[in-house]
């Protein structure tokens, strides 16, 4: 083969290397799923939450319902040097009442992760890039010298049970939301087994693009039937109600 074959292959080569090369898409560019957290200031969404209290002491059930308005307020660096936000929490009983103020938490978001600190508990919220079945240790933070009463929230196998699907709050509707299971663990039914030992232990949280946290429902009481033989503990439901 002569020189100038040579070289008319070998530029025909290069043009389609390149060609291929350019099709390669960054890694930069690879939906890390960061949107279904967004921390802007004054992003705002305000919750209607709904909540069952189980006492064995006087054998009751109680439920009560109020709202919840999270608004991202300044950001700030923490003592890692990533910058976080603070997040106020504001509630009501409803419409007819003004908001007030309950509390304030932190939240964190890097390319890698989602951290919130809530009452001086730092938990892994999300992982990044979302993938289905991802599952990470998210309370891997709490102490095991923890307080006896915060002892449910030890040992908990976070995992995306579902991605960009579309989620019903009971209140409102959002096209693309992922899922994440904390924890589902529960041993009998009191109301079948009277006689035996039963608790619970759920945490599910739905995230919407562009929104954020749009449904929570954590649960966990025990039953003893050597004592009051009656639930202790809760349930807890949040349900968006307005972005923006």
């Amino acid at each position: 083969m002569d020189l100038k074959k040579l070289l008319i292959i070998g530029t025909v080569l290069i043009a389609f290397l390149s060609s291929c090369k350019k099709e390669i898409i960054p890694n930069d560019n690879i939906e890390l799923g960061k949107e279904y957290f967004p921390l802007t200031k004054d992003h705002t969404i305000e919750y209607a939450i709904d909540s069952i209290i189980y006492n064995d002491f006087n054998k009751s059930t109680d439920t009560f319902s109020m709202q919840f308005k999270d608004v991202v307020g300044e950001s700030f660096y923490d003592n890692e040097g990533r910058e976080s936000y603070v997040v106020n929490r504001y509630k009501r009983q409803d419409d007819t009442y003004l908001w007030q103020d309950m509390m304030t938490f932190y939240a964190t978001k890097t390319n890698f992760r989602v951290e919130v600190v809530e009452n001086n508990l730092r938990m892994i919220k999300l992982i990044f890039p979302l993938k289905l079945k991802t599952a990470w240790a998210g309370n891997i933070y709490i102490p095991a010298q923890i307080d006896d009463k915060l002892k449910w929230l030890w040992n908990w196998n976070y995992v995306y049970a579902y991605i960009n699907q579309p989620f019903n709050t009971g209140i409102a509707n959002f096209s693309n939301t992922i899922e994440v299971i904390g924890i589902n663990d529960s041993i009998n039914n009191p109301e079948q087994f009277p006689n035996s030992i039963a608790n619970k232990t759920f945490s599910k949280e739905v995230y919407a693009k562009n929104v954020g946290l749009i449904y929570r429902e954590l649960t966990n009481w025990e039953y003893q039937p050597d004592g009051s033989r009656y639930r202790n503990g809760f349930t807890t439901i949040y349900r968006a109600i307005r972005s923006y």
